[in-house]
């Protein structure tokens, strides 16, 4: 681009609007460095309304390139508190930042048990976010008396100390969490809601990532493991979030190094209890801790083994496990001990210092 087009921010936003919105055969991607300008522009307010959401919806229709998420990302994270734990091999938890409608959120249970197994792990997260605003991993862990509103050099002594933290949006890129109207405005999921989920803000070795549209887990793949994720596995998990259903097969894709592996995740081979249709129901944030705490004090059944096989998984994930059948034995062992109710009773206690 010439320096003449730089002439101002209204000027710039325009010939980035020209560049993506003129469609297939004229329009082009962004380059990475152009993407990070691009949404700097929105997230500085510079851009107008109109352009701003334009943007949005543009690069919805046309589909992010691989470049253009780093870009965006490179823009995220310059406007982000980053946290480095010293902790070995830290877990990211990518969650939809506005949650979950239609069925219960396993997330939060089965980290307190990967945590109380011995694997550092970060949720992320912002309160009553749109377009869905359902029940988020922060609701849950609040709801379980666990903090969700640290600044972040508490959430990195959290999890430096007890092996979990919450990262709330507002408090580690308030650039973005400004930005919520103008989400809500446009309506429909924005780019935004893959790079918050990527961002990697805590340094983190390790990433699950749920996804819905299956043709889209390759730049998912490829735009994690550039941002310093070592290992990532995408799943299309329940809602296509990042947790994995007992109630049937569920594609995942792992990507470690270089090399990308398929598998299929079938809770019926490991002995795994199907949760049923009324059992996978979705409930406020009380109703998704209660499940959590049922578990920990002792109880069996569907719920159970579906905390069990996510925080599996987990484990499996972070090199905790050779394998997904030894993590649910890990997992399983960490529940009936005591571990995972004794590390809840930590975190709480973390909340109320």
């Amino acid at each position: 681009m010439n320096e003449d087009a730089k002439t101002t921010p209204f000027e710039e936003m325009r010939t980035y609007l020209r560049a993506i919105g003129q469609g297939p055969r004229a329009g082009r991607d962004l380059t990475r460095e152009e993407a990070t300008a691009a949404i700097g522009l929105i997230l500085d307010g510079e851009a107008t309304p109109a352009q701003a959401g334009g943007f949005l919806l543009l690069q919805r229709y046309k589909g992010e390139s691989v470049d253009e998420l780093l870009g965006f990302i490179d823009a995220y994270r310059s406007r982000a508190s980053l946290i480095r734990p010293a902790v070995e091999g830290l877990l990211d938890i990518g969650s939809p930042y506005d949650g979950r409608k239609k069925s219960i959120v396993v997330s939060p249970a089965s980290a307190i048990v990967v945590a109380a197994a011995g694997a550092p792990v970060v949720l992320h997260g912002e309160k009553d976010m749109g377009p869905k605003h359902g029940v988020p991993v922060g609701d849950v862990l609040e709801a379980l008396g666990i903090d969700v509103d640290a600044e972040p050099v508490a959430v990195q002594s959290a999890i430096e100390s007890h092996g979990l933290g919450y990262m709330r949006q507002e408090r580690f890129v308030p650039a973005v969490h400004a930005a919520r109207g103008l989400r809500e405005e446009v309506a429909l999921r924005t780019l935004f809601a893959t790079v918050e989920k990527i961002a990697n803000v805590a340094a983190a070795r390790y990433s699950i990532i749920g996804i819905a549209h299956l043709p889209y887990k390759d730049k998912m793949l490829d735009a994690a493991s550039a941002n310093s994720f070592e290992r990532v596995l995408v799943v299309q998990g329940i809602e296509g979030n990042e947790d994995v259903p007992t109630s049937r097969p569920c594609r995942a894709f792992l990507r470690d190094g270089d090399e990308t592996t398929e598998l299929t995740i079938d809770a019926s081979q490991y002995g795994l209890e199907a949760a049923s249709k009324e059992e996978m129901e979705g409930g406020d944030a009380r109703h998704n801790a209660e499940i959590a705490e049922s578990i920990f004090a002792g109880q069996k059944g569907a719920y159970r083994d579906l905390i069990t096989l996510n925080a599996a998984v987990r484990l499996w994930l972070a090199e905790r496990t050779p394998d997904i059948a030894a993590g649910i034995d890990l997992a399983r062992q960490t529940i009936d001990s005591g571990a995972a109710v004794e590390k809840l009773e930590a975190l709480r206690a973390v909340a109320h210092a």
